[in-house]
Order: C-alpha cells, then sequence, then structure tokens
C-alpha cells in the first residue's frame, strides 16, 4: 500500500481526540526534519533479492527503500525498540513471505505485506537482539541466554542450552550448509544443526561479540575492543583471531566480492563500528583503514552498525540515519566511499525565531501589456546553532539550509541565539559574539514575453532578498570566557557564561562587563516585564531589575539549571536531575516534579502548554508548569533547544537532530475528493492542510469503522493521491478520513 506522492504511513504512539483549535498537543506525532530521510540509529538492515531494504530503528520506527535513497517510514505500530530483522519464506517467484523484526522484551513483530504489522509477545523481558532465517526456521536469540526458535513465525519456542547458559546473546547467523551460529558475551560461539541443540565453540577471544555472518567457507565475527574472528570450517569449528587494526567497539561486519580474491574460504572482508570501517584481505591480514582523512575518498568516522554488500558496493548504516556507499573502480583500487545523504550532523544548543517583511514583484502579461503585481509578505522563519561551527535556517521547520558565517567563528562552538527586532545575536565559545540584521541583497530576474505582432519583450525585475539569519557578522567581545545564555528586551542584550561572566549591550555590537555575583558557570539568561534571570551550575539562581546589577537567589538545589525563560506570566526553570522550578517574580522559586530524572535541556510555552526536553529524548508536557507528563519521542539522543514556528513545535539535539511535531489542531477537516467506486478501483484524492494527519477508515454502514492506515497530506502540497492495495469489495462501500490525529 503505496501512496502516489510517495509518502507512506507511520507509526503512531497514542491517540487523544482533536482538543479546541486554540489549545497545543500534549498527544505529539514527531517527524524528523534533520537528518534526512531520518536520523533514527540504524541497528539492523533486511536484505534480499527482489526485495525493498528495510532499515529498523528505536522507538517502533522501520524504513523501507528500493534504491537507498528513497525512504518510506512503515507503521509498525508501536513505539519498542526494534534490535533486528530478517526475511523468511518465500512464494513460487522467490520473494519473501514475511519480514520478522525483533525486538524490545520479549516481542516479535510479522509484517506479510510492509503494511499491517502483528506484535508478539514472547512471554519473557529479555531483549531479542538478533534474529536469522533458513528456509524453514527462524531462531532468534537475547539476553540471559535467550534462544528462540519458530516454524512459521508466529508460534515460537524458548530453547534452554547448558553450552550456552544465561549468557547475552548478541547475534546469530544462518548458513546455507544449516548451521546455524550464535555469539555473545565472554567470546561466546555456539552452533547449531537446527536451533535447538547447541555445541559451544573455542573463539580464541574473550571480547564481547557483536554480529556473526556467513561466509563461503565458514563464519566472521566481530565485537568490542576491535575484535574479529573468522571460521573457515564451514560449521563454526576452526575459529583464528584476525588484527584489523581496529581498537573500538565493532558492530558490523560484510564480506567483500572481489575477482582478484578467491571467496573460499573467506577471501576479502569489510568492519565496522564506533568509528571504525575497514576492508581486508583475509588470507593476507593486510588491512585498510577506510577512515583514514588520507584518503581521496574516505568513509565518514562514524558509527557503524549494520551492513551489507550492495552487488557492487559496501553499504553501511548506523548512527543518526546514516548510510555510506563505498566502491572500488577497479577490483585493485581503492574505495571510493559517499554519504547517500549528507545533512549537518553537528549537536545543536539553542534555536529562535524571527520575523522578515518582504516585497515581491512580479511581471504578468495580459491583453499584450505586461503589468507588475506587487504583494508584501510576514515570514516567520528559524534559525538553530551549534557545533560546527553550525548555523541553520528555515522558512517553516521541514528544510533547513547552512547559513554563512565570519572567519572568525572557525573552529568555534555556538551555544545559544536571541531575537532582537530585525536582528538575531548569538553567543559561543571563546567569547564568540555573532550579529545577523536585517540586510537587503538583490534578486534579478528576467521575464520574456511576446505579443500579439510577434515582437519580444523583457523585462527585468529586481527584488530583494533579506538575509537576515543567513548572514552572520562578528562583533567585538570584551572578553574569551564562553557565553552560552542570551536574552534580549527591547532596550539591552545581556549575555553570560564561563566563570560566571554577564556582559550587556544595547545594539549587539558594543558590549560592556558586569559585576557578576558568581563565578560558577551561567548557561542561561531570561527575561521578562520586570525582572532578568541568569541561571547555570550548582543550582545559581541570579535575577536582575535591569540586567544590569544581580543579586544572588536561592534555588533550593545544587543540580545544573541549565535553561531559563519568562513564559506569558512565570518564569520557568529546567536542569539536571530532571529539575524544574517555577517562579511569578525570579526572587522567589518553588520545585516541581518532573517525574524524571534525565537532564532537562530546555522549556517552552505554546499556547497553553508548557513542553520541556532533555536527555535520552526526553520529552515532557504540562498544562499548569506544575504537573508534567512524559510524551513519546523518536529519538534517544540528547534534545537541547525548542522553537514554535506556524503551528510546530521543533525540537534540536545531537547528531544534528531536528523533530516537528504539529501542536495546533488544523481547522478544516481533510477532505476525501475522489475515492473508489467500483470494486476494482483503489485510488484515493485526499485534500486538506500540508501537514495534516489522518486515518482512511471503511466500514459497510455509517456506524461501524475498520481503522484504517496513517496518511498525512505532503507538507510541500495540498492534496495526497494514495493507492490502497486493499480489495474494494461490494461489502466495503463507506470510506472517511478520521480527524483523530492533530
Amino acid at each position: 500500500m503505496k501512496s502516489l506522492h510517495g509518502v507512506l504511513p507511520r507509526l503512531f504512539f497514542s491517540w487523544l481526540a482533536m482538543a479546541g483549535l486554540h489549545a497545543a498537543s500534549t498527544n505529539l506525532f514527531w517527524r524528523w526534519s534533520n537528518p534526512l530521510p531520518f536520523g533514527a540509529n540504524i541497528a539492523d538492515l533486511a536484505v534480499r533479492q527482489n526485495e525493498p531494504v528495510v532499515a529498523v530503528a528505536e522507538y517502533g520506527q522501520a524504513y523501507e527503500s528500493f534504491d537507498l535513497a528513497n525512504w518510506y517510514a512503515l507503521d509498525t505500530g508501536t513505539d519498542l525498540w526494534l534490535r533486528s530483522a530478517t526475511y523468511f519464506g518465500s512464494t513460487p517467484t522467490n520473494t519473501a513471505r514475511l519480514l520478522v523484526v525483533t525486538a524490545q522484551s520479549g516481542n516479535i513483530l510479522v509484517s506479510g505485506d510492509h503494511s499491517t504489522f502483528t506484535l508478539l509477545n514472547l512471554g519473557t523481558t529479555n531483549w531479542i537482539e538478533s534474529v536469522a532465517a533458513s528456509p524453514s526456521r527462524l531462531v532468534a536469540v537475547g539476553d540471559a541466554g535467550a534462544i528462540y526458535t519458530s516454524d512459521d513465525a508466529t508460534n515460537w519456542t524458548r530453547r534452554a542450552s547448558a553450552a550456552i547458559g544465561t549468557a547475552w546473546l548478541r547475534g546469530v547467523a544462518w548458513r546455507s550448509n544449516g548451521i546455524f551460529c550464535v555469539v555473545g558475551d565472554g567470546g561466546l560461539v555456539a552452533t547449531s544443526p537446527n536451533g535447538i541443540v547447541w555445541t559451544r565453540q573455542t573463539s580464541r577471544t574473550t571480547a564481547a561479540l557483536n554480529r556473526v555472518i556467513p561466509l563461503p567457507g565458514g563464519f566472521a565475527a566481530v565485537g568490542d575492543a576491535g575484535a574479529v574472528i573468522v571460521d573457515s570450517s564451514g560449521s563454526g569449528t576452526n575459529w583464528r583471531s584476525l588484527a584489523s587494526g581496529a581498537t573500538s567497539d565493532l558492530f558490523a561486519a560484510q564480506l567483500e566480492y572481489r575477482a582478484d580474491y578467491p571467496l573460499n574460504p573467506v577471501g576479502a572482508l569489510l568492519v565496522a563500528g564506533d568509528g571504525e570501517l575497514r576492508s581486508g584481505v583475509v588470507s593476507l591480514n593486510i588491512w585498510s583503514d577506510e577512515t583514514d582523512p588520507r584518503r581521496s575518498s574516505p568513509a565518514p568516522k562514524a558509527t557503524y552498525l549494520a551492513g551489507y554488500w550492495n552487488s557492487t558496493s559496501a553499504v553501511f548504516a548506523g548512527r543518526a540515519g546514516i548510510i555510506a556507499l563505498g566502491r572500488r573502480p577497479l577490483p585493485t583500487s581503492a574505495f571510493n566511499w559517499s554519504i547517500l545523504d549528507s545533512p549537518p550532523r553537528s549537536w545543536l544548543f539553542a534555536a529562535a525565531t524571527n520575523t522578515a517583511y518582504a516585497t515581491n514583484t512580479v511581471a504578468l502579461f495580459t491583453n499584450n501589456a505586461v503589468t507588475l503585481r506587487t504583494t508584501r509578505t510576514t515570514n516567520r522563519f528559524a534559525v538553530a546553532v551549534g557545533d560546527g561551527p553550525t548555523i541553520l535556517q528555515s522558512d517553516r521547520g521541514i528544510t533547513w539550509a547552512t547559513s554563512l558565517l565570519p572567519t572568525n567563528a572557525t573552529s568555534k562552538v555556538i551555544l545559544d541565539v536571541a531575537t532582537l527586532p530585525e536582528q538575531f545575536v548569538a553567543v559561543g565559545s571563546g567569547g564568540l559574539i555573532l550579529r545577523s540584521p536585517v540586510a537587503y541583497e538583490p534578486l534579478l530576474s528576467t521575464n520574456t514575453f511576446t505579443n500579439s505582432a510577434g515582437t519580444t519583450v523583457r523585462v527585468v525585475l529586481t527584488n530583494w532578498l533579506n538575509t537576515m539569519g543567513i548572514a552572520w557578522y562578528a562583533s567585538t567581545h570584551p572578553a574569551t570566557n564562553t557565553l552560552q545564555g542570551l536574552a534580549a528586551s527591547p532596550s539591552r542584550i545581556v549575555a553570560a557564561g564561563a566563570a560566571g561572566i554577564l556582559l550587556a549591550s544595547t545594539n549587539a555590537i558594543a558590549w560592556s562587563r558586569l559585576h557578576s555575583p558568581t563565578t560558577n558557570f551561567l548557561t542561561s539568561v531570561a527575561v521578562g516585564p520586570s525582572a532578568w534571570v541568569a541561571s547555570g551550575d550548582q543550582g545559581t539562581l541570579l535575577s536582575s531589575p535591569d540586567g544590569l546589577a544581580w543579586t544572588r537567589q536561592a534555588s533550593g538545589t545544587t543540580q545544573w539549571i541549565w535553561r531559563t525563560r519568562w513564559t506569558t506570566d512565570r518564569f520557568v526553570a529546567v536542569g539536571y536531575a530532571g529539575t524544574i522550578l517555577t517562579s511569578p517574580d525570579g526572587s522567589s522559586w518553588t520545585p516541581r516534579a518532573s517525574g524524571v530524572t534525565n537532564n532537562l535541556h530546555d522549556v517552552l510555552l505554546v499556547e497553553d502548554t508548557w513542553y520541556a526536553v532533555g536527555g535520552q529524548g526526553t520529552v515532557l508536557a504540562s498544562r499548569d508548569s506544575i504537573s508534567w507528563t512524559r510524551l513519546s519521542t523518536l529519538t534517544s539522543k540528547t534534545l537541547l533547544a525548542l522553537a514554535h514556528l506556524d503551528g510546530r513545535l521543533l525540537a534540536f539535539g545531537a547528531d544534528g537532530s531536528i523533530l516537528r511535531a504539529v501542536v495546533r489542531p488544523f481547522p478544516e477537516p481533510v477532505h476525501l475528493a475522489e475515492w473508489p467506486h467500483q470494486p476494482s478501483e483503489s485510488v484515493f484524492l485526499a485534500t486538506g492542510e500540508p501537514g495534516h494527519l489522518f486515518r482512511l477508515d471503511r466500514g459497510t454502514n455509517l456506524l461501524d469503522w475498520a481503522s484504517g492506515p496513517l496518511l498525512e497530506i505532503p507538507e510541500d502540497a495540498s492534496s495526497l493521491l494514495f493507492l490502497d492495495s486493499r480489495t474494494n469489495a461490494p461489502d466495503l462501500q463507506f470510506f472517511r478520513a478520521s480527524q483523530s490525529v492533530p
């Protein structure tokens, strides 16, 4: 079941009826804005000829692709962490019958069409870390020596093995001679002819082994501290250790098919892991570091978790959705590596929004005459700042462009950004201060028209492009302390940072140093109608009536208070170990129970709902800033900043992560402009607001409805053309676009 527009349904974690039109949502449906096409950590890849490659990741995320460039999200129906995937069984045309995915806490997902997934619980809390398939049997392994077998992917039996005991099993593979091989903690290697009876083998290593793969002549396994072992017996009974030169943990391996080296027993091999990607000729034990920057086209120094050989190329995938492709132009030449999609993956520490005004003139040709039409627009846009140094800019929060930075920002880290009228200001390491004011660059366009007499009329128009948020300039700064906190009122800007430094300016160009009552690191500044607040390490809270004279206040905590925001009628501060404090005036503070112990890094009020984000992808929501509820998320990466842009909540963090979620319900429903009228028809045309989510339900009457796939009006269009593979039988004649999500 696929959309003709290229959008597939994706997981949705929980449901609420639509709230009032002016209420923000506490039931968020997150999507990736960066890295694209998705930034999830790819735990495994399921690969089979004539089938799409399927990538599985944390929080129930799964994606499929036929070309590794265009990826479509699968609606797994769960937010469990997915650990491994394989195809199982075949049809008469030799295409896979089932996709089997293992998950946390003893769960397995099975799908026959990649559209509908069945969740099976094995009755254990053990995580199922890996799965392998023979033509007739599945073997899944995991924590505490867990081994399960199934011949139909539905009924699973746990197998006890004295040879394995309770060791943590991390990988399993099947070889075409009928042998299963499992690897795990302490260098454990065991083999089985049927997945039921297991024999422990001598691996010649004590390192934890993370993955095992079949080879033409045996098996290969990789593990912690660069461990690489190879079996050349064909049955997993004769292992030897290889010195690949890797010292970091390895999580993936794959056979390289090279015409100049025979496959039997091994030939050439690639291994990858935490900042490692190496190729080697096993018979000679000669290895090359594919990430060496001196190479002409090195592989990115990333964390790789899975890989396979794609007929002529090596494919490795891993953290933050990275997919690297390596190919040798000739069998004896070096690999050329490329990233299929190369978005910024720098950590993003802060974000802000601003308003840009534009006047756009276009030329029209009507009745043999040229007329000009001028429109004035008001556009909201956002910037995000981070390591690299990096500044990204977006007008909708969906796609992001890299901004231009001055030379003095080289090698710096940008840690905060604030909004002024017609200007952004940013601060960072080494006392860096940058500003991006409203400025206009000419944009010329030439229009050519031909009148009824055949005469060509050329019209050259000059429009002006506002570069605020795109072009940045350096400001003089009076100190080299790292600056991490920044806030602005209509008349003053205050920055704070290392050793308690406080700086003030009226124009973001000239800065003066203020007296500070602390030497603790300050990471945030906030301003309300009648007070300023700065916060930082060791529970530090400072307040000021004017941003110039500062006084230390009691916070009641020694936790790092990472960020403080003014939100309509109160200050809200968040920090380490789940710390949340509120204050009406910046002087007296009250602790609030967050319900989490993860570090919190930012808080934001959107209409009537407060949101907070932090470590391990933590997202919290509150209607009153007092009682907080944990929400679903897409990532386990640290989230460091929040922004609100045109009804979308944006979250920023590690590895360039940018998540977006619609927090304002759409005022208009989705309409079905066209639908199947005959049993042979299967095309739907839905119209609505870009980004609107809905379910396409069916029923045999107007009372009982069968829930359908979760769909989305594309955010670059106002309609969705959807091809439904389900039959349109005569008894299924009613359809609706269910408005059960914002």
